[in-house]
C-alpha cells in the first residue's frame, strides 16, 4: 500500500486576490454574504478604494476599526510585473493574506470581548464619488445609507502595508489608545 499526498495549489490575478482580502475582512465583522458579494463586485470594478469594519458601543460611538485600502494606481503598476499571486506564500492561510488574518481576528476578538456591535463603511474612488449619478448608483447597488458613527474619543492608528500585495494597506484604529 502506498501513501498518497494531496496538495492544494492556486493561482489568481492580483485583482482576484485583492477582492478576496476585502471578503475576508468583511467576514470577520459578520457582514451578510450578499453585502460582501456586492462590495467584492465594487472592488472588482475598481470603484471601491477602501472598506472599514468598525465596532460601536451602546451609545452608538465608534470604538474600534479596521480599514483595508487599495491603491489602484500602484495595483496597475504591480500587475505589469507580477500579474498573478500563487499559493505557498509565507504566512498565508489559503487565499487569505496574513495581514488580513491578524487584523480581522483581532478586530473580531476585540468586538466580542468589548460587547460591541459591528458594521462597515465603503469609500469609493474619486471618479465615482465625484460623479453624483454614478455615486448614487453604487450606493443603491450596495444598499448603503448613512455614515459611520462618531468616535468615542480621538482614535490612535497604526498602519501596515501587505508584504505580498504592496498596493494594499490595513489601518487599525482604536478610540483613545
Amino acid at each position: 500500500m502506498s501513501i498518497q499526498t494531496f496538495t492544494y495549489t492556486w493561482t489568481m490575478t492580483r485583482l482576484e486576490t485583492i477582492q478576496d482580502q476585502f471578503r475576508f475582512l468583511l467576514i470577520y465583522a459578520g457582514v451578510a454574504d450578499k453585502d460582501i458579494d456586492q462590495v467584492a463586485h465594487g472592488v472588482g470594478q475598481k470603484a471601491v478604494k477602501a472598506v472599514g469594519v468598525y465596532g460601536y458601543d451602546a451609545s452608538n460611538l465608534r470604538v474600534i476599526e479596521a480599514e483595508l485600502r487599495v491603491n489602484w494606481k500602484l495595483n496597475a503598476e504591480l500587475t505589469l510585473t507580477t500579474p498573478v499571486i500563487k499559493s505557498g506564500l509565507s504566512g498565508w492561510e489559503g487565499k487569505q493574506a496574513p495581514e488580513v488574518k491578524v487584523a480581522g481576528r483581532r478586530f473580531a476578538n476585540a468586538a466580542r470581548e468589548m460587547g460591541l456591535s459591528t458594521n462597515y463603511w465603503v469609500r469609493f474612488v474619486k471618479s465615482v464619488s465625484n460623479d453624483p449619478d454614478l455615486y448614487a448608483q453604487w450606493k443603491e447597488y450596495m444598499g448603503l445609507s448613512g455614515s459611520a458613527p462618531q468616535w468615542k474619543s480621538s482614535p490612535k492608528e497604526r498602519n501596515e502595508t501587505f508584504l505580498d500585495l504592496g498596493e494594499a494597506t490595513i489601518h487599525i484604529r482604536r478610540a483613545g489608545g
